[in-house]
């Protein structure tokens, strides 16, 4: 008898760690540090990029698959669903009106909008799994993308000299609407993958040495 339940093989490890960094990543949104909290964003959306590719190295069985799933889906809240808008509470502290309830209602808006689409997600996942059928094509923009959205416009911004407050609560709106739309996004294959992750590497050396 196992003395732990769940899941703990290399398989699902990434996972482990992408929740495990944002949760890192809200500690430092908390203190203030927004750009540590970026990275660990970028952090997260490398992991949730490459589990899938991991997880597929070994021969699950039917339960471990459906773990897969759920365990996916409920890091990713953690990741890209919390973690932005605690990045926002973070944001709105530079803002003129500190406290702003449309704003507020923006970031929850944004979590729901997440959440809805990572649970419908799931269920299309676990229904492809049962009729041993691969996904061809996503419905709503994935979430691991805010990854590198995000960490991109704070780049620009501070490029542009442009106050990241200013433009981060419409860009949080833009993609939560982009989440629930019934809109079919092909799924890219791993090349492309890898090329977004390589973009992401001078992102984080920017974002690192900005502040110095």
């Amino acid at each position: 008898m196992k003395p732990f339940i769940g899941y703990y093989g290399f398989w699902v490890i990434l996972t482990y760690i992408s929740a495990a960094s944002a949760v890192i990543g809200m500690g430092y949104a908390l203190a203030g540090n927004i750009r540590y909290a970026l990275i660990c964003l970028m952090v997260s959306g490398l992991c949730d990029t490459l589990d899938g590719k991991v997880a597929s190295l070994k021969d699950r069985t039917d339960r471990e698959k459906k773990y897969g799933i759920e365990i996916d889906n409920l890091a990713d809240v953690i990741s890209f669903g919390a973690l932005p808008a605690v990045i926002g509470f973070a944001v709105m502290q530079s803002c003129p009106v500190p406290f702003c309830w449309f704003n507020i209602i923006i970031l929850a808006v944004y979590v729901l909008a997440a959440l809805i689409r990572l649970a419908y997600f799931g269920v299309i996942e676990v229904e492809l799994l049962g009729k041993n059928e691969k996904r061809t094509y996503y419905e709503g923009m994935p979430v691991t993308i805010v990854s590198l959205i995000i960490p991109v416009v704070y780049s620009l911004c501070n490029l542009l000299e442009v106050a990241f407050s200013d433009v981060y609560f419409i860009m949080i709106a833009l993609i939560a609407v982009a989440f629930v739309a019934k809109v079919r996004i092909p799924k890219i294959g791993g090349k492309i993958k890898i090329a977004l992750c390589l973009f992401g590497l001078p992102v984080i050396f920017y974002i690192i040495t900005a502040g110095m």
